[in-house]
């Protein structure tokens, strides 16, 4: 039998494995690269846009829609013959090659019209708020981002949209959040539904003998309650002044942006150059926006490209970038990830969250 033949039959079996072989191995390669590609873009993407508002330029969104790719087993076989004299078995040599193939196709959706309406200008709902409070976040965390008043405590309302000219009333709302995060500590509060004359609704309760404590008493005192309650209705509304009702008035995904947006350190030149507005306070100087955002969110600047670096961007000649030890920032940034994602979807007419054990 002829040596190129006979290496031709001891190949065949080989790339026939191959082939068989070719399904696992294109997942193993080519999944957890895609994961990883995808996860670092949207970060940049959101970043950038982040940044992009604290400047007052129009934010934008580019969706991926779908990723899909096919994989295919290329392979030759080249006999190779010594044509000096007559061909012997040893005059063959059979060259075998094979390679892998991807053919990937991916699609863009620009975030727009009733996508965006959903997911940027609509505020985010009692639901998501109360399965967020159930995911293990901090209560402090979720009520700073997600919430702008509770009764007539405001958060920062003025923060909600383009930076303004005035520094924001805030102060309030920040002992309410660690009042409520003290209480949450302690497991002597948590968000659910009871049964009410219409059906679930949402509600606050308080356990364990949390009315007794200080956090409490700073609490009921701030958001004008009746001391000594635990159970106190909760609604997205805009009225207040019932001593049983937490009325929350919750963000945008518009409004959270442009909120967390004020932890971008600006420049100096860039300040001077007009870029961003100036805000003051009541006596006339610069306010300082770590104030406000303060364990919360804090996204450097420097005309480097950052070595410690969770995610980065370039804009405007400048590198802006979330620290890889700040544990703070990273955590408000995954948060804002996921509210984005939970925007995606409506959580509204669901069943309750967690129905609250309430007795009297």
């Amino acid at each position: 039998m002829p040596g190129f033949v006979r290496m031709l039959l001891y190949f065949f079996p080989l790339l026939v494995a191959g082939c068989v072989n070719l399904g696992p191995g294109s997942v193993e390669a080519g999944r957890a690269d895609y994961n990883t590609v995808l996860r670092n873009t949207a970060d940049q993407q959101l970043l950038e846009n982040l940044v992009r508002l604290r400047y007052r330029d129009r934010p934008y969104f580019l969706e991926v829609a779908s990723v899909t790719t096919q994989f295919s087993y290329a392979s030759r076989i080249t006999p190779v013959f010594n044509i000096s004299g007559a061909i012997t078995d040893n005059d063959v040599v059979t060259e075998v090659e094979g390679a892998y193939v991807e053919s990937p196709t991916i699609a863009y959706t620009p975030l727009q019209g009733d996508a965006f309406a959903r997911r940027i200008l609509a505020p985010i709902s009692l639901e998501s708020f109360v399965l967020l409070g159930h995911s293990g976040w901090s209560a402090a965390r979720l009520l700073r981002v997600c919430v702008q008043r509770l009764n007539d405590v405001p958060n920062a309302v003025s923060a909600s949209g383009p930076t303004p000219a005035e520094a924001p009333d805030y102060e309030r709302f920040l002992e309410v959040a660690e009042a409520v995060r003290e209480l949450q500590l302690r497991d002597q509060i948590t968000f659910g539904a009871v049964q009410g004359e219409n059906g679930p609704e949402f509600a606050l309760l308080i356990t364990h003998g949390g009315e007794e404590t200080a956090p409490y008493g700073r609490l009921v005192d701030a958001l004008g309650l009746e001391p000594g309650r635990t159970l106190f209705r909760v609604q997205n509304a805009l009225r207040f002044g019932d001593d049983d009702t937490v009325n929350i008035q919750t963000r945008s995904m518009n409004g959270i942006l442009y909120f967390l947006s004020h932890a971008v350190e600006v420049p100096p030149e860039h300040l001077e150059r007009g870029w961003v507005t100036r805000t003051v306070t009541e006596a006339g100087g610069p306010f300082d926006w770590n104030t406000l955002t303060r364990e919360l969110l804090t996204i450097r600047s420097g005309p480097k490209r950052p070595e410690n670096a969770s995610v980065a961007t370039r804009y405007r000649g400048t590198w802006f970038w979330i620290a890889d030890d700040d544990l703070d920032s990273k955590s408000t940034f995954s948060l804002l990830m996921q509210l984005f994602a939970l925007q995606a979807g409506s959580t509204e007419g669901g069943a309750p969250v967690l129905t609250l054990p309430v007795g009297r």
